[in-house]
């Protein structure tokens, strides 16, 4: 057992896999934050599984993200957690909790888990001032897109700030089976690399399925 930033880590070795050894660190009641670049909310997750943790390290690296899915992401990762933090429950129980919840209102009806990924990427200016540069994807964001994501924020919201229970859910699960059809096209381009194979991060599978 070891100490990592503050959190308890315990670190089990997987058995070999042809050439490929894999250090998993299983967390054990670690605060997972979401609110950066890459991000979502806060959420407190007990025991954080390797498929969950997988996918989060593919997302903050994946490249080719389209403006509308930035936004989608922020939503599916934040169900994700809740998801997590419930022990997996059905999909229709998790999106109900996700819509009811305070957060819900403070920081997705009011667009600022939005807002927050806009001015972090204003954080963020290339030196020609053309753009932004994004560290983890390695990517450049022009004026452009920012002005679009500004633009997709407001008509996401719109969608979200609604006092209708069921549009709630049916705008949460929309905007996250949109995201998940386009991470599972991404991720089956991935897969065809061969120079990608074997890398932890790479899986076929979202962790949690959104399917009526």
């Amino acid at each position: 057992m070891k100490w990592w930033g503050g959190n308890i880590f315990f670190q089990t070795t997987a058995e070999k896999n042809l050439s490929l050894f894999y250090s998993i660190y299983i967390l054990n009641f670690v605060i997972v934050t979401h609110n950066s670049l890459e991000g979502g909310a806060d959420y407190l997750v007990a025991k954080h599984d390797v498929e969950i943790r997988r996918y989060l390290a593919w997302r903050k690296k994946v490249r080719g993200k389209t403006i509308p899915v930035r936004l989608y992401e922020i939503i599916y990762v934040g169900l994700v957690m809740l998801w997590s933090k419930m022990g997996k429950p059905p999909l229709n129980r998790a999106i109900h909790e996700y819509t009811v919840r305070k957060q819900y209102k403070e920081e997705l009806m009011s667009g600022d888990l939005f807002q927050k990924l806009i001015s972090e990427i204003k954080e963020t200016p290339c030196e020609d001032k053309t753009g932004y540069y994004l560290a983890n994807s390695r990517e450049t964001l022009s004026q452009k897109d920012l002005v679009q994501l500004g633009k997709e924020k407001e008509s996401i919201v719109q969608e979200l700030a609604t006092n209708n229970k069921i549009e709630r859910y049916r705008a949460v699960f929309k905007f996250c089976e949109l995201y998940q059809s386009w991470a599972l096209a991404k991720k089956s381009i991935q897969a065809e690399d061969i120079t990608r194979q074997g890398n932890f991060e790479i899986h076929p599978e979202l962790p949690l399925k959104i399917v009526n």
